[in-house]
């Protein structure tokens, strides 16, 4: 995953950036690239994110598939400001299209790595929750601030939050909100190995160098294996995800705020 390197030219003003690694094939990177946001997504972003992923996830050539962020910043989450503009109809296709995001993330045969490259919250905690793997510069914070924004925990993140951390620490995050520092989010589980940013790109091209060489069925079914009680909870987020779409189709005036 070398990030300066793109096999083709693509337009910077471009909202969701696909690279495929020249050094290491088979590794492709979904770069969110709205820094002036802090990289929240909106419809556009959610809905480009789910079509690339689709494509790549039944594309021969691709072992494994980095999400990340551009500049200091993973994700902001949802773009609240974008949010409060959309009619009810559009809300609730924002929401079914996150929703499929991430269970696609989770039923892709393809490795799915979240490169945490900086601050991390709303959806794209439910994104590191669903990836397969989870690297984190050191320096990275992840905010969980749903509660306090009104928002339901609507997506498969915390469905898959109770298998990763534990029961009681999953309610605490979603019923009081809070804050982890990188080294916190590996202790809690959250994420497997947080970097120090002079040693990330090596980091990251060490991890696409490994897989890009393994096979891709091997790992297709080692995925499947792992995550049978996941696709258990498959049918439970599209219910969750139709139940929160009502829910926030009427919702108005969704409060804002910055994460730092």
């Amino acid at each position: 995953m070398t990030a300066p390197n793109t096999s083709t030219a693509q337009d910077p003003a471009d909202t969701v950036l696909e690279t495929r690694d020249p050094q290491h094939e088979g590794a492709v990177t979904l770069r969110i690239n709205r820094p002036s946001v802090k990289n929240a997504v909106g419809p556009r972003e959610v809905t480009r994110l789910r079509e690339s992923l689709l494509r790549l996830q039944v594309d021969p050539t691709v072992r494994i598939i980095f999400l990340t962020g551009t500049g200091d910043t993973f994700t902001a989450g949802a773009d609240i400001n974008e949010l409060n503009r959309l009619s009810g109809d559009a809300m609730s296709s924002f929401i079914e299209t996150q929703v499929d995001l991430l269970n696609h993330i989770v039923l892709s045969p393809k490795i799915v790595v979240a490169a945490v490259n900086g601050v991390s919250a709303g959806l794209g905690n439910h994104i590191i929750t669903c990836c397969d793997l989870a690297y984190i510069k050191d320096t990275a914070v992840l905010h969980f601030t749903g509660a306090s924004k009104a928002l339901p925990s609507l997506l498969m993140g915390p469905l898959l939050m109770p298998m990763t951390i534990g029961l009681k620490k999953a309610k605490s995050l979603y019923l009081r909100g809070g804050r982890r520092s990188a080294h916190e989010a590996v202790s809690e589980g959250l994420c497997n190995e947080a970097i120090a940013p002079a040693d990330w790109q090596r980091h990251l091209d060490e991890i696409a160098s490994e897989f890009t060489g393994r096979s891709a069925s091997t790992m297709a079914h080692n995925k499947f294996q792992l995550n049978q009680s996941a696709f258990q909870l498959v049918g439970a987020s599209k219910l969750s995800g139709l139940a929160g779409a009502l829910s926030m189709s009427q919702a108005t005036d969704i409060p804002t705020g910055r994460v730092k």
